[in-house]
């Protein structure tokens, strides 16, 4: 009898850890298990600074940023990177500001549900902000943005797949400078150049006309990414 009892009050405490554990299994399933959250929004704010006073060599009258295109993508998916030749879209908008084929070549196919764009509806002044704000989800972790500088023969600023995620967790900001980037689609080297076709991989442009000083010297302003929601 004694026994008896002794195997009851086993099988009785395996039974109360195993509902135990069952329990925990749940609770963590409901909170996400510490995974990343389905949607977040973020707000992408860009400032500009290209002016005379900070760049004064061969300064343009009708100097401007280009209508922004921003992309919220997989990390399987590009739409720029320095050394690598630049897309038919991306060379249109550098050299043209004409958006409607990179818009094009980056939505539908198999990949449409892990990229979202957004693309401003004008210019941007030499010396402001503007901000714009995107949904991304676990599939849509990094963040790529362009504008045009005009005028010029193929340049621009721009971010290539910034990723949002740090280790775990969806990141709350982050400061990106922006220095100016050549398309290389167009052998120009000033402002005003004529158009002259010379096809190249994209590069950073690190002296005139923008600096014959320091790197630093070139940049043309800051991408802030800030968690909002």
């Amino acid at each position: 009898m004694k026994n008896y009892f002794k195997l009851f009050a086993f099988v009785l405490s395996i039974g109360i850890f195993n509902c135990s554990s069952s329990d925990d299994s749940g609770s963590n399933d409901g909170g996400g298990g510490g995974g990343l959250d389905p949607q977040a929004t973020y707000r992408i704010t860009f400032t500009t600074n290209f002016t005379e006073t900070t760049h004064p060599t061969d300064y343009p009258d009708n100097a401007s940023f280009g209508k922004v295109f921003i992309a919220a993508h997989s990390p399987g998916s590009s739409i720029f990177n320095i050394g690598s030749v630049a897309s038919d879209g991306l060379k249109l908008y550098a050299e043209d500001g004409d958006q409607s084929a990179l818009v094009s070549e980056n939505s539908g196919g198999e990949d449409n549900n892990l990229m979202t764009i957004i693309t401003g509806s004008s210019n941007v002044g030499t010396s402001t902000t503007v901000t714009f704000t995107v949904n991304i989800t676990p599939t849509t972790t990094r963040i790529s943005f362009l504008s045009k500088i005009s005028p010029s023969p193929d340049w621009f600023v721009g971010v290539a797949s910034f990723d949002l995620v740090d280790g775990n967790d969806l990141i709350d900001s982050a400061s990106i400078k922006l220095f100016p980037l050549d398309a290389g689609s167009d052998s120009g080297t000033s402002y005003e150049s004529d158009n002259s076709p010379e096809p190249g991989a994209i590069t950073q442009i690190e002296g005139l006309p923008f600096s014959s000083g320091t790197l630093d010297s070139t940049r043309l302003g800051e991408l802030t990414i800030q968690r909002i929601d």
